[in-house]
C-alpha cells in the first residue's frame, strides 16, 4: 500500500506545472510601453504580444469578457484576470494595465503588476 501511494505522489508532482518562466518574461515587459491611437488600439496590441509568449510556452491564453477598472483624470487603470491553460491545467494571472494620454491625444499602454 505505502508504494502504491508514493506512485500517486510521483504522478501528482508529474502534473503540476509551473507558470513561472511565463510569469517572468511578463514582468520583463513592466514598464515598457505600447503606443497607439486610442486604447482599443492599445489593447490589441497588447493581446497579441501576450498570445505570441503564451504560444512560446504551449499555453493558450483565455482573456475576461471584461477587465475591472478605474479612472483618474485621464489615466485608465485596467486589471485583467487572465486565464492561462497548461497541458496540465490552468493557472490565473492578474495583469495590471495602465493606459494614458502622453500627447495630444496619442495613448500608451503600460503593463504595471504581474500576480
Amino acid at each position: 500500500m505505502e508504494n502504491n501511494r508514493s506512485k500517486q505522489q510521483k504522478k501528482r508532482k508529474k502534473s503540476k506545472e509551473s507558470i513561472l518562466a511565463f510569469k517572468k518574461e511578463l514582468r520583463a515587459m513592466m514598464l515598457e510601453p505600447i503606443y497607439g491611437e486610442n486604447i482599443k488600439d492599445i489593447i490589441t496590441r497588447l493581446t497579441s504580444k501576450l498570445e505570441e509568449i503564451a504560444e512560446s510556452y504551449g499555453y493558450e491564453i483565455e482573456f475576461p469578457e471584461r477587465a475591472k477598472k478605474d479612472i483618474e483624470g485621464d489615466i485608465y487603470y485596467f486589471v485583467y484576470p487572465i486565464k492561462v491553460k497548461t497541458r496540465h491545467g490552468s493557472k490565473k494571472i492578474n495583469l495590471e494595465v495602465q493606459y494614458m494620454i502622453y500627447d495630444e491625444g496619442k495613448w500608451m499602454g503600460v503593463i504595471t503588476e504581474v500576480k
